[in-house]
């Protein structure tokens, strides 16, 4: 259980990273800070075309996810509903990515790869238009 929350919270906050990248177009991201150097660039070249274009097809159905529960999520002042709603957002998030065939743990592995490893992001963003 608590693997699948701690997955769940990645893909939440990947999915609007990778969402802000979508937006970005081809923009690189802005100077961001390196820490350590990711292992998740060397799996780049495990992940496979079909699940690069299952990851960039999904997104368009997480970005409503994201819309529609950030909505709620702001005109709620009751904290117990808006936990509530953020456990909806990411069990419907979660369920979408599995739809797709992906599993949770997939998806969070190319999206930590393309915060590290720009051919892979440039290849997902060609895959996002």
């Amino acid at each position: 259980m608590k693997k699948t929350a701690t997955l769940v919270s990645i893909l939440m906050a990947l999915g609007l990273s990778t969402s802000a990248m979508a937006e970005q177009g081809t923009q690189a991201p802005q100077a961001a800070p390196q820490q350590a150097p990711m292992p998740e660039s060397n799996q780049a070249a495990d992940f496979s075309e079909a699940d690069l274009k299952k990851f960039a097809d999904v997104q368009e159905d997480l970005e409503g996810i994201r819309s529609e529960y950030s909505g709620r999520l702001e005109s709620t002042e009751d904290p117990d509903q808006a936990a509530q709603l953020q456990q909806e957002a990411s069990q419907k998030m979660v369920q979408t990515v599995q739809d797709t065939g992906l599993d949770v743990e997939t998806y969070s592995n190319i999206a930590l790869a393309i915060q590290s490893d720009p051919e892979l992001r440039n290849k997902v963003q060609s895959m996002l238009n």
